[in-house]
């Protein structure tokens, strides 16, 4: 699944994947990592996943259109 692809490359960083979402991902962990403690982190970033999540869920892959 792309959302898969998208929390490994900003991950790894190994261009294993063509996900440029990635980038943008990482730069809000990492930042949200500078201002949280790990209780609060995993907190906040499970509601980051699930936007993502539900965000990749409405919008169309490019080329298809809205059922």
């Amino acid at each position: 699944m792309k959302i898969g692809q998208i929390v490994h490359e900003a991950d790894l960083h190994d261009e294993r994947f063509d996900a440029p979402e990635a980038s943008g991902l990482d730069v809000i962990v990492s930042g949200l990592s500078l201002t949280l403690d790990d209780e609060a982190l995993l907190r906040v970033t499970g509601s980051v996943f699930d936007g993502l999540y539900a965000f990749k869920q409405r919008v169309p892959a490019p080329g298809r259109h809205p059922a």
